[in-house]
């Protein structure tokens, strides 16, 4: 009997863990250039440095700011200019005015009919004398429902970045969508494609505005 709540639990974790929630740290492989062609300047508002979650009745949203970031914004986006475009950029002024980096979820809900029917199951499903497996069962049944319909639900990530090049402004954003929980990776990759288009915008004539999308 053990043996079998063991490996009920175990499966409820993995069920818990693979339905909720996002990552919460992000590091991106890229050296820190402190020598550039280029003039930078981080002139970020206070709430755009910062990370938060701002919950409400559509879901919630996590942001990522430079506390959860690796290396922090500023030190990313002028590493990937001088990587991409060090020569074109010689002489000008980038400024930074906006780096978002935020995932939405929508948040599960579950039919409490359906709910109250699997409690029910629990608690009489189980043998004789093992009322304690029973009422362990029904007390699961809703995080394991929710954890369920969580991993159904598809998020989305969001990367957006605003500035001006030698004061022409420009902008890139860029989202992509997962079921499940979001992983480090997912974050990571929406940022690197954001940056990508972020240079080719700026290649092509140092203003356009690029919105990309990847269904």
């Amino acid at each position: 009997m053990r043996t079998v709540v063991s490996g009920f639990l175990s499966s409820v974790l993995a069920v818990l863990l693979s339905g909720c929630g996002a990552t919460s740290d992000v590091r991106i492989a890229t050296p820190i250039q402190n020598v550039t062609s280029f003039a930078f300047r981080d002139e970020r508002p206070a709430d755009n440095r910062t990370s938060r979650v701002d919950a409400g009745v559509a879901g919630s949203s996590i942001f990522y700011g430079d506390d959860n970031l690796s290396p922090p914004a500023p030190e990313l986006m002028k590493a990937w200019l001088y990587k991409a475009m060090d020569s074109e950029l010689a002489g000008k002024a980038v400024t930074l005015r906006q780096f978002t980096v935020s995932v939405f979820d929508p948040g599960a809900t579950v039919d409490r009919k359906q709910l109250d029917v699997a409690q029910n199951t629990a608690r009489t499903s189980v043998p004789k004398g093992g009322g304690m497996q029973g009422a362990l069962g029904a007390a699961l049944a809703e995080p394991i429902a929710y954890g369920i319909e969580s991993a159904r639900m598809q998020k989305s990530i969001w990367v957006r970045i605003e500035g001006d090049l030698d004061q022409q402004p420009f902008y890139v954003i860029h989202s992509e969508h997962v079921r499940g929980r979001v992983t480090e990776r997912n974050v990571r990759n929406t940022i690197i494609r954001g940056l990508d288009k972020l240079v080719a915008s700026l290649k092509s004539d140092g203003k356009a505005p690029v919105t990309a999308r990847i269904p």
